[in-house]
């Protein structure tokens, strides 16, 4: 069965993890991933490994003639163009959008930087730690004593790539109706901002009150993380009738005649009590006992896990949330899956490329004669031999 987004021609110009994370999802559905990048910028391993999957990878050199020559005939079968440059340097290039949609009035042409095209801050390299430090996120993770602390994950950047396959398939939608191509914008600090939406909420009598800080273990006591005997759990207990359930628990049985816990109004007033409690009762058995025991009571436990354990995972494995294969020149290697799941043009994970091991190949499916990829190398536009793995 043929991809959801096969006959799909995308150029993946980006690097580091957002616009490639874009490439990636939309290969992974079929369309034709090209990444196009010059001999001399070569990622690290780890992100080829993650974000390469699924892709054709081509060295190109674009700043010679035949280098964008070739991008241009290129270009003439694409359907979706990525970049990631900073403002004004893809134009410089003679790759610019009102540039390629002069020659492709179809194309849907992605740019992706860290605090968008316009503005004060439009010239501004950036990374994902500066977005989140841009838009609050830090100040958030570190709690209100005024410490900023980065969270450990490169949230926007995953999100950024994820937003900017969705307005691939907006534009590529709008496409079929019109036939006309569009461009899409997007930023890490817009996304940010969108990870943070609950949080811009704003009106009159507001009342600031939500969860932050690296010692925040949830939203209430009946919805917060609990150390057990040997490891912890999350409790989610906070929905109607859960109080209830939860105390007919042996170890709970005497909180449910409690006055100061009788009702949700009486359990908000008392919430450190309460915590107190529970926390006493929880810490004498295992996490096992304790989340079997709570869902035996039709209550919502999960037990705190570690990647490692979730790597090894058979049924995260069987339903396609991690994915094992056999590199070419890595061996074996485990990696994320994909989260939506598709039941009749399922995801392909695919494999990472050699660094530039399609050059040749896709040259010659745009025409090009053994004499001129063989002109091509002396005059620089692509490697000298045949691409290579990462070291």
């Amino acid at each position: 069965m043929p991809g959801a987004l096969d006959g799909i021609r995308v150029l993946d110009m980006c690097i580091i993890l957002a616009g490639p994370t874009c490439g990636r999802t939309l290969g992974e559905y079929g369309a034709d991933v090209i990444k196009i990048d010059p001999e001399h910028r070569r990622p690290g391993l780890t992100p080829w490994l993650e974000v390469g999957r699924a892709k054709r990878s081509i060295c190109l050199n674009i700043t010679k003639p035949g280098g964008i020559d070739a991008f241009y005939r290129l270009l003439d079968t694409a359907d979706v163009v990525l970049e990631g440059f900073r403002k004004g340097v893809a134009d410089r290039l003679g790759v610019g959008y009102q540039q390629l949609r002069e020659r492709n009035p179809g194309i849907v042409y992605v740019s992706i930087n860290a605090f968008g095209q316009e503005g004060p801050w439009a010239m501004r390299p950036g990374f994902d730690q500066n977005a989140q430090a841009a838009t609050g996120m830090q100040v958030r993770n570190g709690g209100r004593d005024g410490t900023p602390a980065p969270p450990p994950y490169t949230f926007n950047d995953y999100g950024t790539g994820l937003m900017a396959a969705y307005g691939v398939m907006l534009a590529l939608l709008e496409r079929e109706r019109t036939g006309v191509g569009q461009r899409i914008e997007t930023s890490l600090a817009f996304t940010a901002s969108t990870f943070s939406s609950a949080y811009m909420i704003d009106h009159e009598g507001h009342h600031r009150n939500e969860v932050e800080g690296p010692t925040a273990r949830g939203y209430s006591a009946l919805s917060r993380l609990y150390q057990a005997s040997d490891g912890w759990f999350f409790l989610s207990a906070d929905a109607e009738g859960d109080w209830d359930r939860v105390t007919d628990m042996a170890e709970l049985k005497h909180l449910k005649g409690r006055a100061e816990f009788a009702t949700d109004e009486a359990r908000a007033s008392h919430e450190d009590a309460l915590e107190t409690e529970l926390a006493a009762a929880f810490s004498g058995a295992t996490v096992d006992d304790l989340t079997s025991r709570l869902r035996a009571h039709r209550v919502v436990a999960a037990p705190n896990r570690e990647l490692s354990g979730l790597r090894r995972d058979a049924d995260a494995e069987r339903r396609g949330l991690i994915v094992s294969e056999e590199h070419e020149a890595f061996g074996a290697v485990r990696h994320a899956g994909v989260s939506p799941q598709l039941s009749r043009t399922p995801a392909i994970t695919g494999s990472s490329p050699a660094f530039g091991g399609d050059t040749e190949d896709v040259l010659r499916e745009l025409g090009y004669s053994t004499e001129e990829i063989q002109g091509l190398r002396a005059q620089g536009v692509i490697p000298v031999s045949d691409g290579t793995p990462l070291a």
